[in-house]
C-alpha cells in the first residue's frame, strides 16, 4: 500500500512540475555545458572508452578555451596499460640496446600520466561510485571536502556505503576535487531526489555536483548541520562559502530540473576535439563531460522525460546548489501541514456535507478540491515548498463518497417512505417527479395530447345493496387494485377513483408518444382481466363484475389543478368530458369497450370495428365510435369477415341504403362472432324512421340526450 501511495504521489509530483515548468529554460549567471560523447563523437574518435591520451587531450583543450570548472560523470578505475610495458612484456629477451630507449620514453607515452598532467592544470572533479558489492568495491578514496562531525553524523540517518569503485590514485590525487555520482532513484524508478552527501565508513563525501560547486566558489571544506532530538540525528543541511543548501533527513534535495532533456547546451566531445567548438563557446563555463549515447546505458527515468542523459542531472544540481532560492523544498514542517490540510479539508466537507444533497456534495467536494490543488501549486511556484497533495485529495474522495452514499441512502428510504404513503392516492410517476424536481417544482398547468380512459361497473347500485360497507370496501378495493395495476403496466397514470369509477389518462406526467396505443391496450387486458377476477369473486361468494370502458384522445390541459388548500393532478378539456360520455354509451350499444375516432386513427396495430356516428350531450359535431377487437397480427379470416361487412352494412346505412343495410344488420345479427346488440340498435333505428322524413342535411348521426 505504501508503495502506492508513493507511486501515485510520485506521478502527481511530476504532473506538478510539467505544469509549472516554463516553455523557456530558466536563465542563470553561471554558464553550465555539457560535453556530451555522443554517437557522433563515437563515430569519429572510436568506440569509447577513449585513451586516457585523448581523455587528457579533450580536458588541454577545455582549459585552453576558459572552462572554469571540468565535472567528470565518469571513473578510471582500472590503470590504462603503457605501450611500452607492453612491447617488454610481450619481448622478453628484448636486447639492452632497446631496453634502455623505451624505458626513457615510457614516461612520456604513459596515458594516465598525460591525464593526470591536464587534470592537475584546472578545477577538476572526478566522479567515483560507492557500492554495497562486497566484490566490486575498494577502499573509498582517503581525502573529502566533507567535514565529518562524529558526535552529530554516527547516528543520522545519511546513506551508508561498504566501500566505493574509486579512480586510480594517480588521477585521484591529480584532481581538485572528487564526488560521487550515483544516482538516487524513487520506487518507481523515477529520480527526484539526489544526495548530496553519502556515508563510508567515518567519511562523509560530497556528491559530483556539490563538489563542483565548492571548487566554482573556490571553498576549501564542505561543512554540515544536524539537530539531535531525542537521541536521533536529524540532518539538516550544508553549507560552503556563504552558500546553505537546506536538506532532508537523509541528505537529499529534490532536483531543480531546468527543462526536458537538452535544456542545457550541449557540445559534442568530438567538435572540442576538433576544435569546432572553442573559447566563443566554452569561456567562462562550468563543463560536464558524460554521455547521452543509448549504448552506453546512462539514460535514466525523470518527471521530466524517460530517456534523460545522467550527466544533465547533475547539471541541474549544481545550478540549484548555486541558486538555493529555485532549489524545491520539502521543510520539516510539511507533515503538519499536510495534517493540518488534511483535518481542515474533512472538517468543512463534514460541516457542510451532512444532510446535503448529492449535487451540493460533488459542488462543495470540487470546490475544496480546486482550492487545495491551487494552495499546493501556489507554494510550489511561488514558496518552492513541495507539499503531499495525494492524501488530502484521497481524503475529499473518500468523504464525499461516504455523504453521497449516505445521503443517498437516506434520501432512498425519505423517497420510499413518501411513495408508500401517497402511491395509492398519486400516480407513481408524479411522486418521481416531484422527488426529482424538489424546490423546481412547476404547479401550472400545460396543453398536451392525451388519451383519457373511464371505466365503470355495470349495475353498481344493484351489486352493492346486498353488501355490508365492509364487504363493499373489500369487493372494490380487490377490484381496483387489480385494475390498476393493469393500467400501471400499460404506463397509465391514474387521475382519481370516483366510487367504482376508474378515470386515468396517458402521456402525463411521463412522455408517451404511443399513449392511445397503450390506453386501448389496457382497456382490451382490463376487460380479459376480469375472468381472473371474477373467478376470485365467485370463491368469495361475491357477485360478478362487468364494465364499461370509454375513450378519447386529443388536446388536454394536464397539471396541478385546485385552491390553495389541496390540488390535484389532473386533466381537464372538452376531449375528457368525451371520453366520460363514451364509457356512457358502452351500455347503450351492448360493448364493453368505446372509442373515438380519433383514438382509433392512433392505433395502427389495432383492428376495430365502428359502432356509430354520434352526438354526446354538450357536443355539437358528430364523433364516430369504435369497439377495439384486438390487435390486427392475431385476428383470423372471419373475424375480419365480419368487421368487413359491419362496415359495409354502416355504409348503406349512413349512404340511406336501408333495405340493403336491413339485410346485413339482420344476417350479422344471427352470425356475429361479436356483441350483436348493437346490429339491433340499427335494425331498431331503420324500423322505427321514416326515411323520407329525415332532414336534407342528415349525416347519419345519432343525437344522444342523455348523459
Amino acid at each position: 500500500m505504501a508503495k502506492l501511495v508513493n507511486r501515485v504521489e510520485g506521478i502527481i509530483y511530476d504532473s506538478r512540475l510539467l505544469l509549472t515548468t516554463p516553455a523557456t529554460p530558466r536563465h542563470i549567471d553561471e554558464s553550465v555545458v555539457i560535453i556530451d560523447i555522443d554517437e557522433k563523437s563515437m563515430r569519429e574518435q572510436g568506440r569509447f572508452p577513449w585513451s586516457r591520451s585523448k581523455i587528457a587531450d579533450l580536458v588541454t583543450k577545455l582549459t585552453d578555451a576558459g572552462v572554469i570548472v571540468i565535472a567528470f560523470d565518469i571513473f578510471f578505475a582500472e590503470p590504462e596499460v603503457n605501450p611500452v610495458t607492453q612491447i617488454i612484456s610481450e619481448i622478453p629477451n628484448l636486447s639492452k640496446q632497446y631496453s634502455l630507449p623505451l624505458a626513457k620514453i615510457k614516461q612520456q607515452v604513459d596515458a594516465d600520466t598525460k591525464f593526470a598532467n591536464a587534470l592537475a592544470k584546472n578545477d577538476i572533479a572526478l566522479g567515483f561510485l560507492l557500492t554495497d558489492d562486497q566484490l566490486a568495491a575498494h577502499s573509498p578514496p582517503k581525502k573529502s571536502s566533507v567535514l565529518w562531525q562524529n558526535a552529530e553524523h554516527a547516528n543520522s540517518q545519511i546513506s551508508e556505503f561498504s566501500g566505493a569503485i574509486v579512480n586510480i590514485p594517480q588521477l585521484q590525487n591529480a584532481a581538485a576535487g572528487i564526488g560521487f555520482i550515483n544516482a538516487h532513484s524513487d520506487n518507481d524508478g523515477f529520480i527526484r531526489r539526489a544526495a548530496l552527501i553519502n556515508r563510508v565508513g567515518d567519511k562523509l563525501y560530497p556528491s559530483l555536483a556539490l563538489e563542483v560547486a565548492r571548487l566554482y566558489v573556490l571553498a576549501n571544506k564542505i561543512e554540515t548541520r544536524s539537530n539531535i532530538l531525542d537521541g536521533i540525528t536529524l540532518f539538516e543541511g550544508i553549507k560552503f562559502q556563504d552558500k546553505w543548501i537546506q536538506t532532508d533527513e537523509h541528505g537529499q534535495i529534490l532536483i531543480p530540473y531546468k527543462g526536458r532533456a537538452h535544456s542545457f547546451p550541449y557540445y559534442s566531445a568530438t567538435d572540442v576535439l576538433m576544435q569546432r567548438v572553442g573559447s566563443d563557446e566554452l569561456e567562462g563555463t562550468v563543463a560536464f563531460i558524460g554521455t547521452s549515447a543509448v549504448g552506453l546505458a546512462d539514460l535514466r527515468s525523470t518527471p521530466v522525460g524517460m530517456q534523460y542523459p545522467g550527466v544533465e542531472v547533475h547539471a541541474n544540481i549544481f545550478e540549484g546548489l548555486m541558486h538555493p532560492e529555485i532549489l524545491p523544498a520539502k521543510p520539516n514542517w510539511s507533515l503538519g501541514a499536510s495534517l493540518f490540510i488534511i483535518a481542515l479539508t474533512g472538517v468543512v466537507l463534514s460541516l457542510f456535507s451532512h444532510g446535503r444533497s448529492a449535487r451540493f456534495i460533488i459542488f462543495l467536494s470540487l470546490t475544496i478540491t480546486v482550492a487545495v490543488i491551487s494552495f499546493n501549486v501556489y507554494l510550489w511556484s511561488v514558496q518552492k515548498i513541495s507539499l503531499p497533495l495525494l492524501m488530502p485529495l484521497l481524503l475529499i474522495i473518500l468523504l464525499a463518497g461516504y455523504y453521497i452514499i449516505v445521503g443517498s441512502i437516506a434520501e432512498m428510504h425519505h423517497s420510499r417512505k413518501i411513495k408508500s404513503m401517497f402511491n395509492q392516492y398519486v400516480p407513481p410517476a408524479r411522486i418521481e417527479q416531484l422527488i426529482k424536481q424538489g424546490n423546481e417544482l412547476s404547479q401550472s398547468s400545460e396543453k398536451r395530447n392525451m388519451t383519457v380512459l373511464f371505466a365503470d361497473i355495470r349495475s353498481f347500485t344493484s351489486l352493492s345493496e346486498n353488501m355490508t360497507a365492509h364487504q363493499l370496501s373489500e369487493y372494490l378495493n380487490q377490484y381496483l387494485t387489480s385494475i390498476t395495476q393493469i393500467i400501471f403496466d400499460h404506463n397509465g397514470t391514474i387521475d382519481k377513483y370516483v366510487g367504482d369509477m376508474v378515470m386515468a389518462f396517458w402521456n402525463a406526467p411521463l412522455k408517451d408518444e404511443n399513449h392511445a396505443q397503450n390506453g386501448v391496450e389496457a382497456a382490451m387486458a382490463m376487460i380479459n382481466g376480469l375472468t381472473l377476477i371474477n373467478k376470485l369473486f365467485a370463491e368469495q361468494k361475491l357477485p360478478a363484475v362487468k364494465i364499461g370502458i370509454g375513450l378519447s384522445t386529443g388536446d388536454m390541459n394536464v397539471g396541478d389543478m385546485g385552491s390553495v388548500y389541496r390540488k390535484a393532478y389532473t386533466v381537464l378539456g372538452d376531449t375528457v368530458n368525451l371520453g366520460a360520455r363514451i364509457e356512457n354509451l358502452t351500455k347503450f350499444y351492448g360493448v364493453a369497450i368505446l372509442v373515438a375516432e380519433e383514438t382509433m386513427n392512433a392505433c395502427p396495430h389495432i383492428t376495430f370495428r365502428l359502432i356509430d356516428k354520434v352526438q354526446v350531450v354538450g357536443k355539437t359535431t358528430a364523433t364516430q365510435l369504435f369497439e377495439p377487437i384486438g390487435l390486427t397480427n392475431k385476428l383470423d379470416t372471419k373475424q375480419f369477415a365480419e368487421i368487413k361487412k359491419s362496415f359495409i352494412a354502416m355504409t348503406h346505412f349512413y349512404n340511406k341504403d336501408w333495405p340493403q343495410a336491413l339485410s346485413l344488420f339482420t344476417e350479422l345479427q344471427s352470425t356475429t362472432l361479436f356483441s350483436s346488440h348493437v346490429y339491433g340498435v340499427f335494425i331498431k333505428r331503420i324500423q322505427n324512421t321514416d326515411l323520407q322524413a329525415l332532414a336534407k342535411d342528415w349525416n347519419g348521426a345519432f343525437i344522444h340526450t342523455k348523459k
